[in-house]
């Protein structure tokens, strides 16, 4: 509110990055892959994997190694095809249900069924705490595998950057 907020905020300096999709899913995803294995992390080097595949499919730079420190609430998967950590993911999990975040998988394991199967392990894991209901923002890559999956688009999001200027 008010329905002219991005075009106010472009006219203030903000600039748009980048438009994604509010996607929720409140039933059982369409597809599984079962033959990708899910795990929870719950080492340092399985957090360095994740941080590791997440650097790589994103783009960014690989953090600094620090310890794993276990959190009920914000759970981190790897999927795992022919023994070997091809993709990751995160869910936030609140009263309300899981709120999906990160999901990135190695170019090269594309295509495989890792990130249908990191859907369906927090799917799972909704479930198992009474609370079945998946939200995410998707971005175009996602968007169509979500769609796939069942997912279904509520909002669209616009989001801004304010571009520092030096003097």
């Amino acid at each position: 509110q008010p329905a002219d907020l991005v075009d106010r905020l472009v006219q203030l300096g903000l600039e748009v990055t980048e438009h994604q999709v509010g996607m929720v899913l409140d039933q059982p995803p369409a597809q599984s892959a079962p033959e990708v294995e899910v795990r929870r992390v719950a080492t340092d080097d399985e957090y360095a994997e994740a941080s590791r595949i997440a650097a790589i499919a994103f783009g960014g730079e690989l953090p600094e190694p620090r310890p794993y420190e276990p959190d009920p609430d914000n759970v981190i998967y790897l999927a795992y095809v022919d023994g070997r950590p091809v993709a990751r993911a995160s869910g936030s999990f609140s009263e309300h249900g899981v709120t999906l975040f990160g999901g990135a998988t190695l170019p090269e394991a594309r295509g495989h069924g890792a990130y249908r199967a990191l859907v369906a392990a927090r799917w799972e894991d909704a479930v198992a705490r009474g609370k079945p209901l998946l939200v995410t923002q998707a971005s175009p890559m996602s968007r169509p595998i979500l769609t796939r999956l069942g997912f279904r688009e509520v909002c669209t999001i616009t989001a801004l950057s304010d571009r520092v200027r030096t003097v």
